[in-house]
């Protein structure tokens, strides 16, 4: 990365700065920026951050330190959310999390994958998910090394699982009777 710096001692001084700093340095160069953005380096900075939390309240999403010296409720960090979000999301939104990639459900039963620190989200397709009758799943699959959403749609004679790949964008459906 530097002719007067290891490799390995400016990845260890880069995984020690804030998320906001990692979202600057990221725009330096091509080199930086696929680094920063290297699944690796996503983990050794998660492994040697301090523990934050995400808060759903108030219509926003708040992050949270919770090993902040001040009282956490006074030091939230609104985030900024990609959409519009006063009319897709309400107090029955449903946000699951994975390495700091967050899963969240929209009004219109869309599925939100957004990454705050890199500002990265993509929309993900309503698979059929009713609010009464769904189980969701969001996860990392390290052996395809790629992000999966997994809903459960119950319905009176079947059920049926939806894979959906973030990266790619691949959808798998598999239905199991229940007569």
């Amino acid at each position: 990365m530097s002719e007067y710096l290891s490799e390995e001692l400016a990845l260890e001084i880069l995984a020690r700065l804030t998320i906001k700093d990692l979202a600057r340095f990221s725009c330096v160069c091509k080199r930086w920026r696929d680094v920063i953005n290297s699944r690796g380096f996503t983990e050794r900075h998660r492994d040697v951050s301090p523990v934050k939390f995400v808060s759903f309240y108030d219509k926003g999403f708040y992050l949270l330190d919770m090993e902040d010296k001040h009282p956490v409720i006074e030091t939230p960090r609104k985030l900024d959310f990609p959409l519009d979000h006063q009319s897709m999301i309400d107090e029955s939104t449903c946000v699951l999390h994975c390495d700091g990639t967050l899963c969240v459900t929209l009004n219109n039963h869309t599925l939100l994958v957004w990454n705050p620190s890199s500002k990265r989200f993509k929309i993900v397709p309503n698979p059929g998910i009713y609010r009464d009758s769904n189980i969701i799943g969001f996860g990392y699959d390290p052996v395809s090394n790629d992000y999966k959403i997994v809903t459960f749609i119950d319905q009176v004679d079947s059920s049926t699982a939806h894979v959906f790949e973030f990266t790619t964008g691949l959808e798998r459906e598999r239905t199991d009777s229940l007569s």
